[in-house]
């Protein structure tokens, strides 16, 4: 299946043959003979305000804008990751929506992602802005919901797409990980092209839209402007290169033949930023402290029930136990340190899901924080299992930092990860202080550490001297609904007061104050779960 459009004057496959802006008008002429123009939208007011009361970067601003001016709402944005492809897309969805209350959307992604959407909706468009998730055909759609959130994986088990698309009524589909159709022929491609043939507006992000060969990248390039790439074998005669492989003795593809050209003809609908072209926007907010990022993920069936039943007995106990002041103190860290253990466990699928992604879309290291040697086990062994699946150029191995090591093995640790590996999984507390790792600017943090100062000591071995990158990315893995949510927000709410009161003063963090205040939160938000 291969989407087509049609010339609106004579009905014959519409096939572009040039395009040119004039006065604020776009024509496209096609090859039967008739032209298509179009007025592009303005979007000179688009904006958004997070509930940090943080903005855009301009960068993003121009990203959406673009969506909107440039491609007429059918774009491909293949920003690095980490630069925020999410936002851009959000910051058209929302333009579109308050321009007018039926312009709603779907978001198509990856199981696994539906909660981080669904939080950073909430966090950069207003609790208010209600979203729906959906996980079944039948489901009842609500029609005040300004959008829709679905898993891919789900969509295209789907027994009649065409009337569900019609049912909701969406004018805008975001595919999020664009990447995962890159099979011209599976089920999962067919089901995103039918959804998005009657849509007017789709917006694709990926970082990598091309992971093998140039040949991947047709579906999403007919997907989106079939007028451009109307057939499947035109383009890969057009602009797919091709070389001789010895060992399976067949021609294969390899990459885009004319890359300056295929840029010059896309342009109009593809936008690329990588890290470097924005440093000097994303450095003028951070200065020399870490960009913290929040990745959110759903605490998973396989854990939920346990976690659920320790919540249970932490309040019951918090609220009606009469031990010593002592005894009580000692008996809630347990609970609450296993709410946080089993958070760690409950995440592992999801941080291997983003770092994977993060190997495969960037050409830089990463280092992953934990606190529990178990989840730092499981972690290591299933970034090992799909490490084994890419090419060599990749990782060599995946290094680790433990709190039995000793200062030689942690250094000699240190020196394989600055070589030829990519990956290094290291104890949060074990690695506080001793080493240097200003060859690295991305990292992430899985377990929260009661105290913050233990973190930011953590995060300190990136910014040294040596560090030749001028941002370092941190990134934040919290399971929503739980003490880790409850816990960063805590954190997050008294790093913003300090900083508008001790004029970047280093702040002491009161950890059994810090405590109490994570405790009471905790309870009073599970007895608000019975009233409901």
């Amino acid at each position: 299946m291969i989407l087509h459009s049609k010339c609106p004057v004579c009905g014959k496959k519409a096939i572009e043959k040039s395009n040119k802006t004039i006065a604020g008008l776009k024509f496209i002429v096609l090859e039967c003979g008739h032209n298509i123009t179009s007025v592009p939208t303005k979007a000179d007011d688009i904006s958004l305000t997070s509930e940090e009361g943080l903005k855009p970067y301009p960068y993003q601003v121009e990203g959406a804008k673009f969506v909107i001016e440039e491609s007429s709402g059918r774009a491909l944005i293949c920003d690095e990751m980490g630069l925020g492809k999410t936002i851009q897309a959000m910051m058209v969805a929302k333009f579109l929506y308050d321009h007018n209350p039926n312009h709603k959307f779907l978001a198509v992604l990856r199981s696994g992602l539906r909660m981080q959407w669904f939080k950073e909706f909430q966090r950069w468009c207003g609790e208010d802005w209600m979203i729906q998730i959906l996980e079944q055909e039948d489901q009842f759609v609500f029609s005040k919901a300004k959008g829709y959130i679905i898993s891919i994986d789900l969509l295209y088990r789907f027994k009649d797409i065409d009337k569900w698309i019609e049912r909701l009524g969406v004018e805008l589909i975001i595919l999020d990980e664009c990447q995962s159709i890159m099979n011209h022929e599976s089920k999962r491609t067919n089901c995103v092209r039918q959804i998005c043939k009657s849509v007017p507006k789709v917006i694709a992000l990926s970082g990598t839209p091309i992971k093998n060969h140039a040949g991947e990248y047709f579906p999403i390039l007919n997907i989106l402007h079939p007028e451009k790439f109307p057939s499947l074998i035109n383009y890969q005669r057009k602009w797919v290169d091709t070389y001789w492989d010895v060992n399976s003795g067949k021609y294969k593809y390899g990459g885009i033949r004319d890359p300056k050209e295929f840029k010059e003809f896309t342009s109009d609908f593809i936008l690329r930023r990588t890290r470097e072209d924005v440093n000097d926007q994303i450095l003028l907010a951070c200065g020399n402290k870490p960009k913290r990022d929040w990745r959110f993920s759903e605490l998973g069936k396989a854990v939920e029930q346990a976690y659920r039943a320790t919540m249970d007995e932490f309040t019951d106990y918090y609220l009606y136990s009469n031990d010593s002041e002592f005894q009580r103190s000692s008996n809630i860290l347990a609970y609450m340190s296993k709410m946080r253990h089993l958070t760690g466990l409950a995440k592992i699928e999801s941080v291997v899901n983003f770092i994977e992604d993060f190997i495969l879309e960037t050409d830089r290291k990463f280092v992953l924080f934990c606190h529990h040697e178990d989840v730092m086990d499981l972690i290591a062994k299933k970034l090992e299992k799909v490490r084994q699946e890419w090419p060599t150029e990749f990782g060599a191995k995946i290094c680790q930092i433990r709190s039995h090591m000793d200062m030689m093995e942690r250094e000699r640790q240190v020196e394989e990860f600055k070589g030829g590996s990519r990956i290094m999984i290291a104890s949060t507390l074990a690695s506080s202080e001793g080493l240097n790792l200003q060859f690295c600017s991305d990292y992430g943090m899985m377990e929260r550490q009661w105290n913050p100062a233990n973190e930011e000591q953590a995060e300190a071995r990136f910014i040294r001297i040596g560090q030749k990158a001028t941002i370092v990315n941190g990134t934040y893995f919290i399971a929503t609904g739980t003490i880790d949510e409850f816990f960063s927000e805590l954190v997050e709410k008294k790093r913003s007061i300090m900083a508008n009161t001790l004029d970047g003063a280093e702040y002491k963090w009161e950890e059994s104050s810090l405590m109490k205040e994570l405790a009471d939160t905790l309870a009073r938000q599970n007895m608000q779960r019975f009233k409901l």
